[in-house]
């Protein structure tokens, strides 16, 4: 079991007074720490050096108790002014900082938040709210159940006669020292922090802060900002083992490859909707060729994997006998005979248009197939070739569309390559965020 250690500043009731204890030995009397740091201005500190009330207080008690207190003295005797708040804030943040420095696992560090002045107490509040560092914080309340008054102030202090008198000492005695609960605004905040990166996209940043209270957040609401993190990556496998049990369903589309352009495109989305339109471009072309790859497979009836061969980088290359084998080689030559005819090598958006405007007899698809290589091959080759700053005006101008009309236009195309989609399923970063939001609560 680990040590109890108490910082408690003290002040004009401790040890004793009013024939019951003062607020700093009450809370040794009911938590019978192991350590005690005894903080001390400039009149305590003259108190202690007068009559050692403070430790021969302690020193009894610990008899009383079979209990035996280290007891460490902070001194400060050039605190004259005991009324500035700031300046007790940065000593007791140093001083706890220091004295949690030196705590093992299992210890448990307890503060005085009744001794001292107002500043002393304003100081230790604002500590425990903002919850830098980790401590109990504890009240007493004063045995007059009002402010306690003066008219017990004596030039002399006789610890013989006040702990004789002190009615703690009997059996039965009442306990006031409770703990508080403080607002915890250091939590508070970097929670309304991750909420913030959340509605912004941003799990990576999220997830960062979750981390630096992760004692103070939910497991559920943890794995949900990594599973974010990872989806937003395109991390399926990763996702996979952090929900084994698919507990969250984060996935609207189930079906292999097409969760798999379907998520790629709610990035693209997230891109537009954050004005990361550079990204949102380079982004444009991956999609294109996997969406005009099921187009042609579900309009025309031809699969890609039976027109080309695969290299070792796993790239995909029209291939002339199986071209010439599925009666479509003419189409492709046709289409390129301005330039000797249809050269054979990687597969692009507009070679498999040109197979779609071949074979397929409905209009809408093909003017669809055509307006998106049209604009995909716009962007890629002014993007590519100079150095421009994208904006949605840039869209405009370059391919006639902006870009939430190119991502509608590449939504349509779900629809046109047989990949079923409804619109909340392209609210599912929203959903997903939503539900983070709640668990934070």
């Amino acid at each position: 079991m680990g040590k109890k250690i108490l910082f408690s500043p003290v002040g004009g009731t401790d040890p004793i007074k009013y024939c019951r204890d003062g607020s700093m030995l009450h809370i040794c009397r009911i938590y019978k720490p192991d350590i005690v740091y005894l903080y001390m201005s400039h009149e305590m500190l003259e108190n202690h050096r007068k009559d050692n009330r403070y430790v021969e207080a302690l020193s009894r008690l610990g008899k009383l108790l079979k209990h035996e207190f280290e007891i460490h003295i902070i001194e400060r005797g050039e605190l004259v002014d005991v009324q500035k708040y700031d300046v007790f804030y940065m000593d007791f943040r140093d001083i706890i900082r220091k004295i949690e420095n030196t705590m093992e696992a299992g210890d448990e560090l307890i503060i005085n938040m009744a001794s001292g002045t107002p500043a002393m107490k304003s100081a230790l509040l604002i500590l425990a709210t903002l919850a830098e560092y980790r401590f109990k914080p504890v009240q007493v309340t004063s045995p007059l159940r009002r402010q306690n008054s003066d008219y017990e102030e004596r030039d002399v202090y006789d610890i013989d006669e006040f702990w004789e008198l002190n009615e703690d000492n009997e059996e039965g005695f009442e306990k006031r020292a409770h703990e508080i609960e403080c607002v915890n605004l250091l939590k508070l905040l970097k929670i309304d922090m991750i909420k913030k990166h959340v509605e912004a996209y941003d799990y990576t940043a999220a997830l960062a802060v979750a981390k630096e209270i992760r004692e103070d957040i939910s497991d559920s609401a943890y794995l949900l900002l990594e599973i974010a993190d990872a989806r937003v990556k395109l991390n399926r496998n990763k996702i996979g083992k952090l929900d084994k049990g698919n507990t969250y369903k984060i996935y609207p589309i189930l079906e292999g490859k097409n969760q798999k352009i379907f998520e790629y495109a709610l990035v693209l989305q997230m891109k537009v909707v954050k004005e990361e339109y550079a990204d949102f471009i380079r982004g444009v072309t991956p999609i294109v060729v996997d969406l005009l790859e099921s187009v042609l497979q579900n309009e025309c009836h031809l699969k890609l994997s039976d027109l080309c061969t695969e290299n070792q980088q796993h790239m995909h290359l029209w291939n002339e006998k199986k071209l010439k084998q599925a009666g479509v080689l003419e189409i492709l030559n046709k289409k390129y005979q301005n330039k000797n005819g249809f050269k054979f090598g990687p597969v692009y958006s507009s070679h498999i248009a040109a197979l779609i405007d071949g074979i397929s007899g409905n209009n809408y698809v093909k003017e669809q197939v055509n307006e998106i290589v049209r604009i995909e091959q716009n962007v890629r080759n002014v993007a590519a070739h100079e150095i421009v700053s994208v904006t949605d005006e840039w869209f405009k101008k370059n391919t006639g569309k902006s870009a939430y009309e190119i991502m509608a236009l590449i939504k349509s195309l779900f629809e046109i390559a047989g990949i079923k989609t409804k619109e909340e399923d392209w609210k599912s970063y929203d959903i997903m965020n939503h539900r983070i939001s709640r668990q934070l609560l």
